[in-house]
């Protein structure tokens, strides 16, 4: 999991998520494109 000031889709099975007043990137098929953006 990376925690960015932005997050971006790095490629076409990202999906960007909102859970708890975050950002998420989410993807199944390669979890290691996991983001969360900073926020407070």
């Amino acid at each position: 999991m990376k925690v960015r000031t932005s997050i971006k889709k790095r490629s076409a099975d990202c999906k960007i998520v909102r859970r708890k007043g975050r950002l998420y990137v989410i993807n199944k098929k390669n979890p290691k494109f996991k983001q969360r953006q900073k926020g407070g």
